[in-house]
């Protein structure tokens, strides 16, 4: 027959019980922009535009949207998460914005930094 635990080995176990990691709440929304679009296959770099707009999806602000027309890439920097009305500032290393490029945000009046980034892959989708 089993002894009952008692005194430190049940506290180890109570303890051990809740250190339990619950799986992440995380679940990104659609972004608004790309609704209706098909994604295609992920990209490494996209090339810069001379009138590409990157800017932060009004509806998940942890995906960045850039381009316009018939393609629009998308690029989700979570955990990270930018203020839609921040200003985006870009560190490529060439004439393309690639995978593992540093993007961080300055609030709108340009004062207050705030965070940096490590851009992931760019998901074109298409109309």
């Amino acid at each position: 027959m089993m002894q009952p635990m008692r005194g430190p080995a049940l506290l180890l176990a109570a303890t051990l019980g809740s250190c339990a990691f619950a799986p992440p709440a995380y679940a990104p929304r659609p972004a608004a922009e790309l609704v209706g679009r098909v994604a295609g296959a992920p990209q490494h770099c996209v090339a810069m535009e001379p009138d590409g707009a990157l800017h932060v999806d009004s509806a998940d602000r942890s995906t960045l949207i850039y381009g316009r027309g018939r393609t629009i890439w998308a690029n989700n920097v979570a955990p990270c998460s930018f203020n839609p009305q921040d200003v985006l500032v870009m560190h490529p290393n060439a004439s393309s914005y690639c995978q593992g490029d540093i993007v961080r945000s300055v609030e709108s009046a340009g004062i207050v930094q705030g965070p940096s980034c490590i851009l992931g892959p760019w998901v074109p989708f298409r109309t």
